[in-house]
């Protein structure tokens, strides 16, 4: 009787357990969508990346909760994905994502209801479905002001209000937001109140930026605060127009994109790209290498890539890398000793810390560039002649150098991976028993025990 008890008690924990937070679909899109109009209910899609922190967060303090999980698993069919693998580049596309974490709400058709950017508390994420429940609702006015701007009504307080609409939908201004801001005088387009409004750009008008670009340097001039965030509005809006630029091939808009950054000074800017500014932050070769690859523009990827790799090795060399890390490391682990001498556990713990934060912030530049370098090279491995080992080494030697730049775990998977896609099992196995040296060498670091683990395992198997 006792046994039946305690099973039932762990039954019913177990469940309790499982109830708990957001419960996401794991079928495909078409099969997502079939159950949402079954339902009749809105589907809640987190656009997410492996590399993005703030994806990170949401997935392991915001979408685990009750209360939130009582609310989205109630109210909408829940679905995550990959932006980057499967079907997760079409839906990005498809919904202009342009930085991560991205939550969209969809109809059962597909169709665009709201969407957002960033990390949400508990409260503020259900208050964001609660919008979007209400915005659902306003569609029928929508689409009335939608047949009259088709039919040729313009005017500054039409398109304001109009575009306000499609901001609160989270459908995106287009070009409707780009003819409001044109109607507006030079001084009301730069007003603090239209701070937010230029961020939400997404279509790239050479004009309307042209604008933006002078009148930001006479505000900077001015009012530095304001002058930033105007700065880093129009920063956000290229990431947008950037992909825009890529889904139609406009190859020319590319190129206003990129004179545009550099005459704002935003040349490259790793930890703003990654803390949700998305693309536009990263190096002009990289966009250009972005957008060559997504439009199979293969014979300018290639001339670029062979140029851009070889730049790279020589501005950031590993010489110089280790020689770095080397200083670093010997800095942290002469203050772990001393804490250890002084058995002060508290001291250890709070020193590691400072040395992951450390690490996050002094090697984005490299962590980013190695994950490009890796995933640059897949693509043109499928480009170029399989057959010709001067390229295959080509392809080796990249790779490599991507591991170098971030040797860490999940480099060294995603590094083997690819050596063993190309039949250099042994090579690969090489590479991941020296990750394991380099966490040995370094007691100071704070790798999850999980990740080496993983790796261990992986090369018994080899």
């Amino acid at each position: 009787m006792r046994r039946i008890l305690f099973t039932i008690a762990i039954l019913l924990f177990s469940w309790n357990v499982f109830s708990q937070g957001i419960q996401f679909e794991t079928g495909s899109w078409k099969e997502v969508l079939q159950k949402a109009k079954q339902e009749n209910k809105l589907v809640f899609v987190d656009l997410y990346t492996t590399w993005c922190g703030p994806c990170k967060k949401m997935a392991a303090e915001t979408f685990p909760q009750q209360t939130v999980g009582d609310y989205f698993n109630k109210n909408f069919v829940n679905y995550k994905i990959d932006a980057e693998k499967g079907e997760g580049p079409g839906l990005a596309g498809k919904y202009e994502v342009s930085a991560y974490p991205t939550l969209v709400f969809v109809n059962a058709e597909g169709e665009l209801v709201y969407k957002f950017m960033g990390v949400r508390t508990a409260d503020k994420l259900i208050a964001e479905g609660e919008k979007a429940v209400r915005l659902h609702a306003l569609a029928p006015r929508i689409a009335a002001m939608e047949k009259e701007y088709e039919q040729g009504k313009r005017g500054k307080v039409f398109l304001g209000e109009y575009y306000a609409l499609l901001k609160e939908s989270g459908a995106g201004g287009g070009v409707v937001l780009n003819e409001y801001l044109k109607c507006l005088s030079d001084e009301e387009l730069l007003l603090e109140e239209n701070v937010n409004n230029i961020g939400n750009i997404s279509i790239f008008d050479p004009v309307l930026f042209d604008r933006l670009v002078k009148g930001i340097k006479k505000v900077e001039g001015e009012n530095k605060k304001l002058g930033n965030r105007l700065n880093a509005s129009v920063m956000k809006s290229l990431s947008a127009c950037f992909a825009t630029c890529v889904k139609e091939k406009d190859e020319k808009a590319l190129e206003g994109i990129l004179d545009v950054k550099a005459g704002l000074g935003n040349l490259e800017n790793g930890m703003s790209a990654m803390m949700g500014g998305g693309k536009s932050y990263l190096p002009a070769e990289q966009l250009r290498l972005d957008f060559y690859s997504n439009n199979r523009l293969d014979d300018k990827f290639k001339t670029l890539m062979n140029k851009y790799l070889v730049a790279q090795q020589e501005e950031n060399s590993i010489d110089s890398l280790r020689k770095m890390e080397e200083i670093t490391n010997r800095h942290f682990k002469m203050l772990i000793d001393s804490a250890k001498m002084k058995n002060d556990s508290a001291a250890i713990v709070s020193i590691k810390k400072t040395m992951g934060m450390a690490s996050l912030f002094g090697g984005v530049k490299y962590k980013l560039l190695s994950s490009f370098v890796i995933s640059a090279t897949r693509h043109y491995w499928k480009i170029t002649d399989q057959q010709n080992a001067g390229e295959k080494k080509q392809c080796i030697d990249w790779i490599n150098y991507a591991y170098q730049l971030d040797r860490t775990p999940a480099t060294a998977w995603g590094c083997a991976d690819f050596l063993e896609g190309i039949g250099e099992k042994q090579e690969a196995k090489r590479l991941l028993n020296d990750v394991l040296e380099v966490v040995k060498s370094n007691p100071a670091s704070d790798v999850d025990p999980k990740d080496i683990q993983s790796v261990k395992d992986r090369v018994e198997k080899m």
